[in-house]
């Protein structure tokens, strides 16, 4: 064994102490040399090394050069200890911090293998990986051959926190054909991750190569490998699909992949050090770009805009002031790449709009395609929609409907923008349904696409907006024809003979398809559930819009064939049961066939489970319109997550967020689906308050929303997370600890004859003990504790960036922001990212970013009553459209307006 105990005068690691001769004297005795660098990884090294040990080959055959670059855990020590014993192939170094690529090219000057990798210590091998490369090396490694393969690579595998292992890396599709010998030329497959990468130590020395420490904090890896391969003037790659190289992927944001977005050099260093370095060497290397060459780089570049699309992504806190550069070095890498290359990368799953932003949007010149498309059909109103890309300004354009110049009745424009530059954008048109219709771009009369169909020149006609919907009608027309009532009954006596063979081994709880299919044509199936419209909050919760939509129907609508979803277990089952409400079972019998039937789904959440609730393949596109009703007013951009989505009627509350999500922006909706009619349960919120008289009206309530930081593994199968270690040092707790706990605050509630009193959001219910909060704040429970009640006794309110302020401002409740965090709130671990309302500019109350200032802005509040004051009282009374207690009315109008043409 050899350590490093410092460092050379320049900087190098310089080995002292005893090395064993077999390493140091007899040349390449190895036939492969793994350089493994570590770095605060001791949590993971336990298993790794037990999977060294592990090896089938036995470990002493491959020689393991350890370089520790400054850990600080403990690690150094752990690997020290394991080589005891294991002096004549293990070379363990130590060295200052000096990032990845310094410590493995200190690795390489003590490697003496004829293959060398580049092992992660984090990660774990098969038992078998080292005889699978050995194997492969000895059918194919002969460098004397006339094409010699130079590279050979592992088959990487995802092993996750929980311990499972998936074959679902983005790479594994080259591993498919198993063990091979490629051709890049022919198949220009990448390779991009030297820990399971196999070189020759030869090549690397003949060429000098090293590792760029300029190129970081990513794409290291793929430097190296391409210019080892374009300086070797290698084409051919060994596939060992046999080699299983289990890749850890970590759920707790600590690797650097996660963290990097946030660094400035991935917009800068890695595009000038490391992409454009790649593609100048091939072009001096070949006469024009390999497509291979091409490929490693979009297929990194690819990920950044991707990233931007993502619904949670650290991308969000790319710094500002290096987006002009970032741009301006993809500009340079796009003169490098053909544009074929970009239409045919196949590597993985590319976006359109991410593979248009990139084709053209950096070429200087304005988008224009040559078609439209047909994007949905309305056959409630009527009306077809057509959809097209462009960049920069409209195109000036003319809508022809039966030989007629018209107007769309909708239209939005949705902007993608990527790192602060908006490179595409989709135009989105809804149109009067006609026999004919014709639509010219710029004086260009388009083509009309629907999926693999493509119209003439002469428009888009009837003969090809029908199919887009023929194939629903004939699910429905079949699934609810009445039948034989006969065989229906045959059917079901045979399948419950068949059933007491089995009954032993029959759960009650899981219903035959078969039965399904044949209830769902009984008469009584039908007049039970025909029609219906479907409400359900979330399912395992109710009491929000969806709950509150549904008490006005049942009282103002009885022709409204109105069914409630809820899961039994449930803690609001036995209260909605008890009050009369006709209840389902989520994902029972009866919600399958009432869903089959129902006309309406209306929800205030629009997770997959509740807009997609059957499964397509099995029973064709649900018939049901969707109607979102929102958790709340949508007040940060949450278009990355919505905009996917198929909804009929999306319910806004206030003019400027109806014109934010219908309007031009970051959004794919227009006032073809947004109407403005206010939040159902705000109906009853009013009512609520004004039976609560000023003198009782006695909390002052605190009310956080959580932070993704805080949230711990998640429990398998469950949507449960572990609690954390340490949450009582995180700076939300110590922020509202002290905030709770304030002296001045409590006499302020007492002062005034209130209560203070805290309503922690439900993740946050496993760490009161660690508050330890004094005894006179009450503290409120979202299971039982009904929000509205709780807001209608409340005299002032603090939050910090929940869309439930607009609750309370609704109610002219005098509030509070305390966001001591706002820059990590919004650095894209959260759903929403900063969207139209500036709290500051629009807030109904101060913001504020410490306790002290908090408390003051309270005080300023009890000292005027307990009532709003300028400029705050304004900007609630200039937000909201409606308080009239009418909402409900207003959506369900808009709901029943779906079903009929205009």
């Amino acid at each position: 064994m050899v350590e490093n105990m410092g460092n050379g005068a320049d900087g190098s690691a310089t080995p002292t102490g005893q090395q064993d001769a077999a390493v140091h004297d007899q040349g390449s005795a190895f036939l492969v040399s793994a350089v493994i660098a570590t770095y605060n990884v001791a949590r993971y090294l336990p298993a790794f090394l037990d999977s060294l040990a592990a090896q089938a080959i036995g470990i002493a055959n491959v020689q393991l050069v350890f370089v520790d670059d400054g850990s600080t855990d403990g690690g150094h020590q752990i690997i020290r200890d394991w080589a005891v014993g294991r002096e004549h192939h293990v070379v363990v170094l130590a060295q200052e911090n000096r990032w990845v690529a310094e410590a493995r090219n200190a690795g390489l000057e003590h490697a003496v293998g004829e293959w060398i990798t580049f092992t992660d210590p984090d990660d774990v091998l098969d038992e078998q990986y080292f005889t699978e490369v050995f194997k492969f090396i000895a059918l194919y490694g002969d460098s004397s051959r006339d094409e010699p393969v130079n590279l050979l690579a592992a088959h990487q595998m995802r092993l996750l926190e929980s311990g499972e292992i998936r074959d679902n890396h983005p790479q594994r599709r080259k591993f498919g054909k198993g063990s091979r010998i490629v051709n890049l030329h022919a198949d220009p497959i990448i390779q991009l991750s030297v820990n399971s990468s196999f070189m020759r130590r030869s090549l690397i020395q003949e060429h000098g190569l090293r590792f760029d420490d300029r190129v970081r904090p990513n794409f290291e890896d793929g430097h190296f490998i391409a210019r080892y391969m374009l300086l070797s003037r290698s084409d051919r790659t060994g596939l060992m699909a046999s080699a299983k190289y289990l890749y850890r992927t970590r759920g707790d944001g600590s690797s650097l992949l996660e963290k990097s977005f946030r660094m400035r050099e991935k917009y800068t260093a890695v595009l000038e050090h490391g992409y454009l370095d790649v593609l100048r060497l091939a072009g001096v290397v070949h006469d024009a770009v390999p497509r291979w060459v091409e490929n490693t780089v979009l297929y990194d570049l690819f990920w950044y805009f991707k990233e931007q699309l993502a619904v949670q992504s650290l991308s969000a806190a790319a710094p500002l002031d290096v987006l002009p550069r970032f741009h301006e070095l993809v500009g340079e890498i796009r003169a490098l790449i053909a544009d074929d290359a970009i239409r045919s990368f196949d590597l993985m799953h590319v976006e359109f709009a991410v593979r248009q932003a990139l084709l053209r949007g950096y070429s200087g010149e304005p988008i224009r395609q040559d078609y439209v498309r047909l994007s949905d059909v309305d056959e409630g109103r009527q009306q077809v929609k057509v959809s097209y890309w462009f960049s920069g300004s409209l195109p000036e354009e003319v809508f022809e409907v039966d030989g007629l110049v018209v107007e769309p009745t909708h239209e939005t424009v949705r902007d993608y923008t990527f790192y602060g530059q908006t490179l595409i954008r989709e135009r989105h048109l809804w149109f009067e349904r006609g026999q004919r219709t014709k639509i010219r771009l710029d004086g260009t009369l388009m083509q009309v696409t629907r999926g693999d169909v493509v119209a003439g020149p002469e428009g888009l006609t009837n003969r090809q907006i029908n199919p887009a919907i023929m194939g629903i009608r004939r699910q429905v027309r079949d699934r609810f024809a009445p039948g034989d009532v006969d065989a229906v009954r045959h059917g079901v006596r045979r399948l419950r003979q068949s059933w007491r063979k089995t009954r032993r081994n029959f759960s009650k709880t899981v219903i035959s398809d078969e039965i399904l299919e044949f209830s769902l044509k009984t008469s009584r199936v039908r007049s039970r559930y025909e029609h219906a419209w479907v409400f359900m909050d979330r399912d395992t919760d109710a009491n929000d819009n969806a709950e509150h939509l549904y008490r006005w129907v049942r009282d103002n609508r009885p022709d409204i064939n109105a069914w409630f979803v809820l899961s039994e277990g449930s803690a609001d089952w036995s209260r909605l049961h008890a009050d009369g409400f006709r209840l389902v079972a989520h994902g029972s019998w009866q919600w399958k066939m009432l869903l089959l039937h129902a006309d309406h789904l209306a929800s205030s959440h629009a997770d997959a489970y509740v807009t997609q609730p059957l499964n397509q393949r099995r029973y064709g596109r649900s018939r049901f319109r969707y109607t979102f009703l929102q958790h709340g007013v949508i007040h940060n951009d949450l278009s990355r997550w919505l905009s996917w989505k198929k909804i009929d009627v999306f319910v806004t509350t206030t003019p400027a967020e109806f014109e934010a999500i219908a309007g031009h922006g970051p959004y794919s909706f227009s006032s073809h689906e947004v109407v403005l009619t206010g939040l159902p349960r705000h109906d009853a919120l009013l009512r609520r308050r004004q039976a609560v008289d000023a003198e009782d009206r006695d909390l002052i309530l605190v009310m956080p929303t959580w932070r993704q930081g805080l949230l711990g593994e998640r429990v398998e199968g469950s949507n449960k997370r572990l609690p954390i270690k340490d949450f009582g040092s995180s700076e939300y707790a110590k922020r509202y600890r002290a905030l709770l706990a304030s002296d001045t605050l409590r006499d302020l509630a007492a002062q005034h004859g209130k209560t203070l009193a805290f309503m922690p959001h439900p993740n946050m219910r496993a760490y009161l003990d660690e508050f330890d909060l004094p005894s006179d704040v009450r503290i409120l429970d979202f299971s039982r504790d009904n929000v509205q009640d709780v807001l209608a006794k409340t005299a002032m309110f603090v939050t910090d960036y929940s869309s439930l302020a607009f609750d309370a401002a609704y109610l002219d409740i005098p509030l509070v922001y305390f966001q001591f965090d706002r820059a990590s709130f919004f650095d894209g671990t959260h759903v929403g990212r900063q969207g139209y309302f500036d709290f500051t500019r629009h807030g109904f109350g101060p913001v504020e970013q410490d306790e002290a200032a908090v408390i003051s802005a309270l005080e300023a509040h009890a000292a005027a009553g307990f009532t709003n004051a300028a400029p705050y009282a304004e900007r609630v009374r200039e937000t909201f459209a409606f308080r009239d207690g009418a909402n409900c009315e207003r959506v369900v109008a808009a709901m029943e307006a779906l079903d009929h043409t205009p």
